[in-house]
């Protein structure tokens, strides 16, 4: 075939590979899902596995089992070095089997691989053939319309995707960013607030060691007006009672608050 008709081959997988992906997780899901990191009913990694396999078994075509080991290594190899460029470009990994047993970095795992060994001799012996050759027997002119008007939709459709897919990893580190911000905010006012408690606990140590204190203290003030009073309750007791007419002109009210004191402490050690 020419090289026009084989990237006509190329567009036809990958719409194969679109239908595929998209009846498979429609039906897993429940509802319709437009697979495929573009707009449009195209998935380039089926065709472009299509391809791989398809020039890296045309030697050994006639051996199924080189087909399907050989199938195996180069589409797996092809699916990892799309998904870690696919990954490293727009910081997604847009197909992920992180959940699959012996899966590596989630782009490929055994159970898919093993799927692609399976395909590539479903393509070689009886896929193929007849897709081919009804491609090959299109005429030219035919071919090569179709081929320009395909490759024009799908450039088109891969720009949009692209640039979409660059918007959503800026957005993505934007929140990124935004969501470290409020991480380190929050561990600021975390440590703030266990400062201010530490501070308060500190504070409240000490106020309640001072109130202790200005307690003890006050109990033992009170004591020794206690015991001062007794003195001197006792000292003007034995005065007064000794001059029991005892006056005074200018303290006469000051002399019978005293005087009623006296008699209220005297009550009081009866």
């Amino acid at each position: 075939m020419t090289v026009t008709k084989w990237v006509l081959l190329f567009y036809v997988y990958c719409f194969a590979g679109w239908i595929w992906e998209t009846c498979y997780v429609s039906v897993r899901a429940g509802r319709f899902c437009n697979r495929g990191f573009l707009h449009g009913p195209f998935l380039p990694i089926y065709g472009s596995g299509a391809m791989v396999i398809l020039l890296s078994t045309f030697a050994v075509r006639e051996n199924l089992w080189l087909v399907y080991v050989i199938g195996t290594v180069s589409s797996t190899i092809l699916e990892y070095l799309t998904g870690e460029a696919m990954q490293r470009i727009f910081g997604v990994r847009y197909w992920d089997y992180s959940g699959h047993r012996f899966n590596l970095k989630g782009h490929i795992c055994l159970g898919v691989s093993l799927g692609w060994g399976l395909f590539s001799v479903l393509l070689v012996r009886f896929i193929n053939p007849p897709v081919a050759g009804v491609i090959e027997a299109m005429p030219q002119q035919i071919a090569e319309v179709l081929t320009h008007a395909l490759t024009a939709v799908i450039a088109v459709d891969a720009t949009v995707s692209v640039f979409e897919a660059l918007d959503l990893k800026r957005v993505l580190r934007e929140m990124a960013e935004g969501n470290e911000k409020i991480q380190e905010l929050q561990r600021r006012a975390d440590f703030v607030h266990e400062m201010a408690e530490e501070d308060f606990r500190r504070r409240k140590e000490e106020f309640d060691i001072r109130v202790s204190c200005a307690r003890e203290r006050a109990g033992e003030l009170l004591e020794e007006l206690h015991r001062r009073g007794a003195l001197r309750n006792a000292r003007f007791a034995r005065i007064l009672r000794r001059n029991p007419g005892a006056v005074s002109e200018r303290l006469r009210t000051e002399l019978e608050e005293l005087k009623k004191q006296l008699e209220e402490y005297r009550d009081s050690r009866k």
